[in-house]
């Protein structure tokens, strides 16, 4: 299974589109900037001094809500087996591999790690950027971690999660649909959460709820709220695209 992963994750590092992934690292470098520089656009209006970590909190945070970054990804888990599927290149991986399962499981934790690699390269990124421009500043405590760096790293492994979220729930619409149709489909999908979120008897079903909860307080009986959630429907949407891959006819799909 080892071996299968780490082919998969050659993969991804192949494919040119993941390399609009890093439009995020531009979000802390611009803001940090102009935070140091004074800029009429872009102010740091709170009284709470920011440590390198929370300002990697922050940044973590503003990339979730720019929201593109899980275009770039749900574009990806759309074409990971789909595409290959689409275009018959699978075929012969099955001939190798034994249990369809190992394929589809394969893909997934490819995924996941790469963007568990990204992501902890952008809080390292978002660190240096503080220290670079940030650090010396009134508004900085000039340390890497503050009182509060376990809100601060908690809200971090929870938007993670929740980005893996995404890429499971896509992997899982690409079996029953085209690859586009499928990023189409989870863009609905994460506008309808947003919508009952605001509604009571929805809210312990919508995993974004818990998410902005978590956001606003960092506090652990949220977090852990959230990751059951989270992670609850990852295992579910993995077992439900599996299944059907399991019983697709690769050789007649188009």
């Amino acid at each position: 299974m080892m071996r299968l992963i780490r082919f998969e994750l050659y993969k991804q590092l192949k494919r040119k589109e993941n390399l609009m992934i890093l439009f995020m690292f531009v979000l802390p470098l611009f803001y940090s900037m102009g935070v140091w520089s004074h800029s009429e656009i872009i102010t740091y209006t709170s009284t709470e001094l920011i440590s390198g970590l929370s300002f990697a909190d922050n940044m973590y945070t503003l990339v979730y809500m720019v929201f593109i970054i899980f275009l770039f990804l749900a574009i990806n888990s759309a074409t990971t087996l789909k595409g290959e599927i689409e275009n018959n290149s699978l075929s012969m991986m099955l001939t190798r591999v034994n249990k369809r399962s190992r394929i589809y499981y394969a893909k997934f934790y490819a995924q996941s790690f790469s963007w568990g690699i990204v992501s902890f390269a952008f809080v390292l990124f978002s660190i240096a950027c503080y220290y670079l421009f940030l650090s010396k500043m009134a508004i900085a405590t000039g340390t890497v971690v503050g009182e509060n760096w376990l809100n601060n790293l908690l809200i971090i492994i929870g938007i993670g999660s929740f980005y893996i979220l995404g890429i499971s729930l896509v992997q899982c619409l690409s079996m029953y649909f085209k690859s586009y149709v499928s990023v189409g489909v989870f863009i609905l999908f994460y506008a309808i959460g947003l919508y009952l979120k605001s509604f009571t008897l929805f809210q312990p079903f919508v995993p974004v709820h818990y998410l902005y909860k978590l956001i606003d307080s960092g506090s652990i009986m949220d977090f852990l709220r959230f990751m059951a959630l989270n992670w609850g429907m990852v295992y579910v949407f993995n077992w439900v695209g599996n299944r059907k891959f399991k019983r697709s006819d690769i050789g007649n799909e188009n």
